[in-house]
């Protein structure tokens, strides 16, 4: 997978956040990271309202100007496919915005050169994020509608109250459209990933024959890609389930050391890649109730976490233990550390650790706040001791867990 696109999604998911970024400069800004993805003269967004086009922006290095009227909106609804060429006076990419298969607007491409195979598959990527995107955008216009009403009494109270409780009913629903849509497109994005990542894991073992040293540098390039976009994908779905309540765990006795085990065999590729030493300490020799899964995915995000912000040839270590019947796990490392004013923030979903220590960092700013929400559902509780530029430890606790 391509790392300007991993980069891009990651650039542009951050903006949602970003209150310095005003609306027309938000769709702007999403259209020149994804130039930078897509080689082309022109691209735009466009929202379809009542059989209308409403443009939301565009960005053109050569003042193309395609032909988006009436008809081509017929064109668009009619596709049967989401993603299509449509050649005229230029060659011209089209992805639909869908939430739950309906269609609000579209985007565009156009050059003078035909589109390959790839960049319509990264196109179609980039739509479907992007729409999720630009529709928590408008949930975020609403709140602050609302926050300006009251603030500068443009209504009175009671109005006041009254269009808040309107659009409360229509955000509640917006929500559940976004839940349904997420739930719906992770097949489609899972299935090709986790193909991906199978086969680079065939090729770096060798298993079809030996490769060249410039060959296994591209594998090895493919997982650890593939891992930090799958990484992200989960990350928001994961979310999407939990918002909704649709989170559920399942327990079962089991062996923390085989979780953790495969949890650091499924991240060798990134310690490697940093060269960061990984050490694991095993003190809980019973066996715990957990759901393996969500147990799993706790140590991922956590391990995650520290690979990022642990320097090369640092050092990660793991280490579990037993407080009366509590399961105690703990990951640990000499990292940048967190100041201790943000210890509290950084649960706080969207945040981005890297805006604060460091740059340059892959991130949805979902990996804590999920990581919390695994261990409420487990009815534990999550921890971190941190000093800046000397490390930190994330401690998690899950009460009674101890078989």
């Amino acid at each position: 997978m391509n790392n300007k696109l991993i980069k891009s999604l990651t650039l542009i998911s951050s903006l949602i956040n970003n209150n310095e970024v005003n609306k027309n400069d938000f769709y702007q800004k999403i259209l020149e990271e994804i130039s930078s993805v897509i080689e082309a003269s022109y691209l735009g967004i466009y929202f379809i309202n009542s059989d209308k086009i409403e443009p939301k922006g565009f960005y053109s290095e050569k003042n193309i100007n395609p032909e988006v009227n009436n008809e081509f909106i017929e064109k668009v609804i009619k596709n049967e496919n989401n993603t299509f060429l449509i050649k005229n006076k230029n060659c011209m990419l089209c992805s639909k915005l869908l939430i739950r298969n309906s269609l609000f607007g579209f985007i565009i491409a156009a050059r003078a050169e035909d589109f390959n195979e790839e960049d319509s598959k990264y196109f179609e990527t980039i739509a479907s994020i992007v729409a999720y995107l630009i529709k928590d955008y408008e949930l975020n216009n609403v709140f602050k509608m609302q926050l300006k009403a009251l603030q500068d009494s443009i209504v009175e109270k009671n109005n006041a109250y009254e269009v808040i409780e309107k659009q409360h009913k229509k955000l509640i629903e917006l929500d559940k459209t976004k839940n349904s849509f997420l739930a719906n497109i992770s097949h489609e994005l899972r299935t090709p990933l986790n193909a991906i990542i199978g086969f680079s894991q065939a090729l770096g073992c060798k298993i079809f024959g030996e490769l060249n040293q410039k060959q296994e540098e591209y594998i090895k390039d493919i997982q650890i890609s593939s891992l930090h976009l799958l990484g992200m994908i989960n990350e928001i779905l994961d979310l999407s389930k939990i918002e909704s309540k649709a989170m559920k765990i399942t327990l079962c006795e089991l062996s923390s050391q085989n979780v953790i085990q495969e949890a650091i065999n499924i991240l060798t590729p990134l310690f490697e890649q940093k060269s960061i030493e990984v050490k694991f300490i095993n003190n809980c020799k019973q066996n715990i109730m957990a759901d393996y899964q969500k147990l799993q995915q706790i140590l991922y995000n956590l391990l995650s976490n520290a690979i990022k912000f642990t320097p090369e040839k640092g050092k990660v270590k793991i280490k579990t233990s037993i407080q009366d019947k509590d399961f105690i796990l703990e990951v640990q490392d000499n990292g940048i550390g967190i100041d201790k004013k943000y210890h509290n923030k950084i649960f706080t979903k969207f945040v981005h650790l890297n805006n604060i220590y460091t740059k340059g960092q892959s991130s949805t700013g979902l990996g804590l706040t999920i990581t919390k929400e695994l261990v409420k559902l487990h009815k534990g509780k999550i921890t971190l001791e941190s000093v800046p530029n000397k490390g930190t430890t994330f401690k998690v606790q899950l009460k009674g867990a101890v078989v």
